[in-house]
């Protein structure tokens, strides 16, 4: 079996066959939210369940975007729509995404892009330095016209753990760590236009958060609702959507954001290209296993 657990290989399986349901589901008229729901059911139908809330970017939101019941957002035929999920299994985390479009003026930034994982793939089984690999994301999309994401990286996974120590860049940068054997890692390139400024910053929305602190408040309601996360999350990040129907969408904000207050909870902004240009993004989980490198995804 080699030095990978086995429930990292089957959540991988779980991954890869509903990224291509996904990848068919999503067209114009579609919405956000059934696409949310088509991955939960299609995850937990195969055994497995969801590593953090399902993302949905589209055009220039890149990451960290989870919608809520009561925005009924739809996607349009000019969109560039990324979705980004993962799975586990006992706690071990296969984490993936894809972009589809149905405009033409994009189908080229969609290929740059896939094409950059493949470099990034064929990188890493020859040199493990992250940098490297960096190197050989931003060269391909360079040889397309396109820029790089030069503040969101690829990044170790670890049980219970989305991204764990080490991270994967999307361009050079020297100095980086060395992917090991036993190491379990997503890369994922994220492209836009080349006249883009090519890096994100948080947008307005937080729509997605993790427990960090396990200490009591005094508060019943409070430390009710962080004990309830916790039995089923651990520190993987979950979406106050989950829990509106039993507890109402308002007091849920409420105590996610008071929980944030605390300390006890992180929230992760929406993240949105600088410019406001679209960006696409493809991604796989893979690790070197004792027979060398492994996609999993």
């Amino acid at each position: 079996m080699g030095l990978l657990p086995e429930e990292y290989r089957r959540s991988g399986k779980i991954t890869s066959e509903v990224k291509s349901v996904v990848r068919s589901a999503v067209k114009p008229g579609v919405t956000y939210l059934e696409i949310c729901d088509l991955v939960k059911r299609e995850v937990e139908s195969r055994g497995g369940k969801l590593a953090f809330p399902t993302g949905i970017g589209v055009n220039e939101v890149t990451a960290h975007y989870a919608p809520q019941d009561g925005v009924d957002s739809v996607f349009r035929e000019e969109d560039l729509v990324k979705v980004d999920f993962g799975v586990h299994v006992d706690g071990y985390v296969t984490d993936t995404s894809v972009s589809v479009t149905y405009n033409p003026d994009y189908n080229l930034l969609l290929e740059a892009t896939e094409r950059s994982l493949e470099a990034a793939i064929a990188a890493a089984r020859k040199d493990p330095r992250a940098g490297e690999i960096g190197r050989e994301i931003h060269r391909e999309a360079a040889r397309f016209g396109f820029k790089t994401i030069e503040n969101l990286t690829g990044h170790t996974v670890d049980r219970y753990t989305v991204h764990a120590g080490k991270s994967i860049p999307n361009l050079y940068m020297p100095g980086m760590q060395t992917l090991r054997k036993g190491d379990v890692f997503a890369i994922e390139p994220f492209l836009t236009l080349g006249n883009a400024a090519g890096y994100v910053i948080d947008g307005s929305s937080r729509t997605i958060f993790s427990i960090v602190a396990r200490r009591k408040t005094g508060i019943h309601e409070l430390d009710s609702f962080a004990d309830m996360v916790w039995e089923e999350r651990k520190t993987l990040p979950f979406t106050p959507r989950w829990y509106a129907a039993e507890l109402g969408a308002k007091k849920v904000a409420d105590l996610v954001d008071r929980l944030v207050t605390k300390k006890i909870a992180r929230a992760y902004p929406t993240l949105v290209e600088a410019s406001g240009c679209p960006v696409a993004q493809f991604e796989h989980t893979m690790a070197f296993d004792e027979g060398g490198l492994v996609v999993l995804t």
